[in-house]
């Protein structure tokens, strides 16, 4: 406080005795930022919000407890109860699909003396970010966040968006339908993706420069770390898969798709969709987080994962260092879960995105790649500088 000001305060005093010690704290200026709670601060879309959160791994069990796979499965002598709820919360609802999960990336990467906020929602586009969308129970992450700043200093916020502009979803059924009607879906959605990467440069650079603009508003520009990440490939290279063309990937593996397509996702799309991402990052001065090889031999099918078995269960589960850290793509073979989780990173995979934020987030500055350690869970990665160009 200025010595003028204390000369005004001492003149309003001798003048007006009625002003009284809570009233000047009343008219003081606000605390800074600093003096708030400090918060880590997810937004976008389900590979961040948790979907998939729930599964363990994979299992060909339907009943039970899935043989220790379902977070959501509570058993006792008289059976088993399922509420998906219990990693979930209240945004399994019939009207809230979000997924936030117990396991999501932001409360897993565990970043010590904060609270972490997950604003983000499965099924969310750039737009539904930046606006909502109430037809889809979508809510205004970016009005969220805004009002997140009003009783936390965000020191932290990580976004992951663009594959539902692309119609990542849809791309995945497609394979999926041509596996099982013989024609290949790489060929098919080439053309398309490359007609919106533009399109969907421009959105999620719109959806930075909002989520910026209510950051530097609230606390001031350079009080805190922006990173903006892309994807992990749910799926390896045909050569590294565990199940071989012609073998049962529809009903035991839930990873039905040609070798082709494999490729074509593994070395095409996922590239394709981190460099743009990268080029959104470094245009609007945020952090890039290459997640494309983060999960390497742990994908669904992978040869060096396996699913769990029998001899699993809540007490015993397969754990993070041979399963798979992907979710299956739910099939009619199976009745486990929702569909919407298909090709999600599972518990494990949340867990293991969680240590790459944690890990880039210690770093401070710079890009980064994040990947496994072979043999190793989901807590044993590692970052790699990137220098700033992609493959594609």
């Amino acid at each position: 406080m200025s010595g003028a000001f204390r000369r005004r305060v001492a003149v309003a005093v001798t003048a007006a005795s009625a002003l009284t010690t809570t009233q000047a704290v009343a008219h003081a200026a606000p605390a800074p930022a600093s003096a708030k709670p400090a918060a880590v601060v997810s937004l976008g879309d389900s590979y961040i919000s948790g979907e998939a959160g729930r599964w363990r791994g994979n299992a060909l069990e339907n009943s039970g407890d899935k043989w220790g796979t379902d977070l959501a499965t509570r058993c006792d002598a008289s059976g088993c109860t399922t509420d998906p709820q219990l990693v979930y919360g209240n945004t399994h609802t019939s009207t809230n699909m979000c997924h936030r999960s117990t396991s999501a990336e932001i409360v897993s990467a565990a970043i010590p003396d904060v609270t972490a906020i997950n604003l983000a929602c499965s099924g969310a586009t750039t737009s539904d970010v930046r606006n909502g969308d109430p037809e889809r129970h979508q809510p205004n992450q970016v009005e969220r966040l805004r009002a997140k700043t009003a009783d936390h200093h965000v020191k932290l916020v990580v976004l992951s968006i663009g594959g539902n502009d692309l119609r990542f979803g849809d791309i995945i059924a497609d394979c999926v339908q041509g596996y099982l009607t013989s024609y290949r879906c790489g060929p098919k959605w080439d053309s398309t993706i490359a007609g919106q990467l533009d399109q969907v440069r421009e959105d999620v650079g719109a959806t930075v420069k909002a989520i910026k603009e209510v950051l530097d508003a609230a606390q001031g520009a350079g009080t805190y770390q922006f990173v903006l990440q892309s994807y992990p490939s749910p799926m390896p290279a045909a050569a590294d898969f565990r199940i071989p063309e012609s073998g049962p990937r529809w009903s035991e593996g839930g990873c039905p798709v040609w070798d082709s397509d494999a490729n074509w996702a593994r070395d095409e799309l996922v590239p394709t969709i981190a460099a743009q991402l990268e080029q959104v990052a470094a245009h609007h001065d945020v952090r890039f987080l290459d997640l494309r090889d983060a999960f390497d031999g742990r994908e669904v099918c992978a040869a060096g994962s396996r699913q769990a078995t029998a001899a699993n269960n809540a007490a015993n589960p397969l754990p993070g260092t041979v399963a798979e850290w992907v979710r299956w793509v739910v099939t009619g073979y199976s009745s486990q879960g929702d569909r919407q989780e298909s090709m999600h990173p599972n518990h494990y995979g949340q867990r293991a995105l969680g240590t790459c934020l944690r890990l880039m987030h210690e770093k401070t500055t710079g890009d980064f790649a994040c990947h496994n350690t072979p043999g190793a869970g989901p807590g044993r990665m590692t970052l790699a500088a990137l220098d700033g160009s992609l493959d594609h």
